[in-house]
């Protein structure tokens, strides 16, 4: 990894990486011996009406979201997902939706792709247990229909930083092939969970191995559109777990994908200063009223902080924190404000 790519993606090298490709059959070949892969022909209707695309965008940003999200959706359209700024025009987002038992709401769901056409909707139950096929088929429609340079996926809890991130891919990213990055989990979390009462849970039938490999989290991770083709050819070989972003994580190391960590990508929402609005992509957990508060520090951002894509100070004093005292949880209010804090307050 270049000292180039890991200054502009901020990547880090916390977590191994598995470099090259396992033998098919000591890892998947029990599996695919007597389990197909995604079925993607079944994923798709033509009872709904698809969302309108421009092809040959830059940036195609893909948000799951439940059929009675609907709150979600419209606050999404009206705060980081409207078109402003210098690059409106090369991006756009998606709203990936399954099919609602409640006909109100899947009523009200045709209503919405009708008035607003962003709205892809699939052709399976929409349940937390099948976000893989949602994803799976956003991608597959996207990559035939679409074909953005990069996808985004994310969820409609997430902000995105579309102030910024169109910029960075088009003029500061240096990986133009192969990309898959976001945050990663560590070693301890990417444990596979047998206990069937889980969410999470996932049988040794359907993977058998005791941990996944390394993966980007689901609240947001960028592709290159070759490395969705890559995915989408290792979808078709590879059985689908109901864990939809350690499924990514295996496709892309089966289609020998290295994926990469990135601190733009946040996890957690601790009500970033303004000034992180200028180098977070993504920040995960946010209510309604907080997507309308990240869209006004973001727009503040743009003249009240210097226009730098590294690291700003909150994000510094951050990890100097951590590191000073790792057994103190960190927030933001504890900052010190004593001088051998190497960094200045941001806004």
């Amino acid at each position: 990894m270049t000292a180039d790519v890991q200054k502009r993606w901020q990547l880090s090298s916390r977590f191994p990486i598995f470099r090259g490709k396992l033998p098919r059959r000591s890892r998947f070949g029990a599996i695919e011996a007597v389990q197909r892969g995604v079925d993607f022909p079944s994923l798709f209707t033509s009872s709904h009406t698809d969302p309108h695309c421009e092809p040959g965008q830059l940036l195609l940003i893909l948000v799951t979201s439940a059929p009675g999200n609907s709150e979600p959706r419209q606050v999404i359209r009206r705060t980081w997902a409207a078109h402003e700024g210098p690059r409106a025009h090369q991006w756009q987002s998606m709203f990936l939706v399954g099919q609602s038992a409640d006909i109100g709401v899947a009523q009200g769901i045709q209503r919405e792709q009708q008035e607003f056409g962003d709205i892809l909707i699939g052709n399976y139950q929409d349940t937390y247990r099948n976000l893989t096929l949602k994803v799976m088929h956003g991608f597959k429609w996207v990559a035939e229909r679409c074909r953005p340079s990069y996808i985004l996926k994310t969820d409609d809890d997430c902000f995105v930083n579309t102030d910024r991130l169109p910029e960075f891919l088009l003029e500061h990213n240096t990986i133009k092939t192969g990309l898959y990055a976001g945050s990663l989990f560590s070693r301890e979390k990417r444990q596979v969970i047998r206990e069937p009462s889980s969410k999470w849970y996932v049988s040794r039938q359907d993977y058998h191995l005791d941990e996944y490999p390394p993966y980007a989290s689901g609240i947001g991770y960028i592709l290159s559109l070759d490395a969705v083709e890559r995915i989408l050819w290792a979808a078709e070989h590879v059985h689908p777990i109901p864990v939809e972003d350690a499924y990514v994580g295996i496709l892309a190391e089966r289609a020998g994908i290295q994926v990469k960590s990135s601190a733009r990508f946040a996890k957690h929402n601790v009500r970033w200063r303004v000034c992180n609005y200028r180098y977070l992509m993504v920040i995960h957990h946010l209510s309604p009223q907080e997507q309308e508060v990240a869209k006004g520090s973001m727009l503040q951002a743009r003249s009240a902080c210097h226009d730098t894509w590294q690291a700003p100070p909150l994000l510094n004093c951050r990890r100097e924190w951590q590191n000073a005292t790792p057994s103190k949880s960190w927030h933001p209010r504890r900052l010190p404000r004593s001088p051998k804090w190497k960094c200045r307050p941001c806004l």
